[in-house]
């Protein structure tokens, strides 16, 4: 045999060796990879309450024709795909739902006494925005949870049958005005327009009582969630 069909073969079987080599160590990675990295692109989506649905409609579809006023889609296939608000619009300010979760500690004083929503019929009412008891009964009546971005406080009170008006707080058949709200300390004179960020320490007041003692009553329960 010549010499240099010994060389050919001899670098043949080589490159088959090395084929193989990263081949098999190809096979060894992906047999290794965290399974964590798989499981995480699966997303999961909170669901419509159906108040979510009705402010989706409200808000989509004004002539009730059964398709979103903006893109012309089914209003139902809108809410599927997450929107309380179409995307498409441009003065739409409230986004899909999950694309945000943050959480603030919050306390509503009238009267000088604080508003307990510690109660079942005030939890998950939106999926946007809620209170919920999932830890325990006092997170329920101090933290408030934002599932996307955008979402202002009055959507909170009114998935409660409440209603935060400029400076009113309305519930129960009665009206209470000349409300103040409190941002970490500091007045905001956005009250029901405000969007909180997360770990806000909200207080919304008709300063009746010490604003001060009301303002250190706010709980540190959001940082743990």
């Amino acid at each position: 045999m010549k010499l240099f069909e010994i060389f050919l073969i001899s670098l043949i079987l080589v490159l088959i060796l090395f084929s193989f080599n990263v081949y098999f160590l190809s096979q060894i990675k992906l047999q290794t990879q965290p399974k964590e990295k798989v499981a995480s692109i699966q997303v999961s989506r909170m669901s419509f309450t159906e108040f979510d649905k009705q402010k989706a409609r409200e808000f989509m579809d004004k002539n009730n024709d059964g398709s979103c006023d903006i893109c012309g889609m089914p209003i139902n296939t809108c809410i599927d795909s997450g929107m309380i608000q179409c995307n498409m619009d441009p003065n739409a300010e409230i986004g899909v739902l999950d694309s945000a979760h943050i959480h603030s500690d919050f306390k509503v004083y009238i009267g000088g006494m604080p508003l307990d929503f510690v109660n079942p019929d005030y939890y998950m009412k939106s999926s946007f925005i809620h209170v919920d008891d999932n830890q325990n009964k006092e997170d329920a009546s101090g933290v408030l949870h934002m599932h996307a971005i955008g979402v202002p406080l009055s959507l909170f009170f009114e998935s409660l049958g409440m209603m935060f008006d400029k400076n009113c707080l309305e519930f129960s058949d009665e009206r209470h005005c000349n409300l103040k709200m409190y941002i970490n300390g500091e007045e905001n004179l956005e009250l029901g327009n405000y969007i909180f960020k997360d770990l806000d320490k909200i207080l919304i007041t008709d300063e009746k009582g010490d604003v001060k003692e009301q303002i250190r009553s706010i709980t540190n329960f959001a940082e743990v969630h």
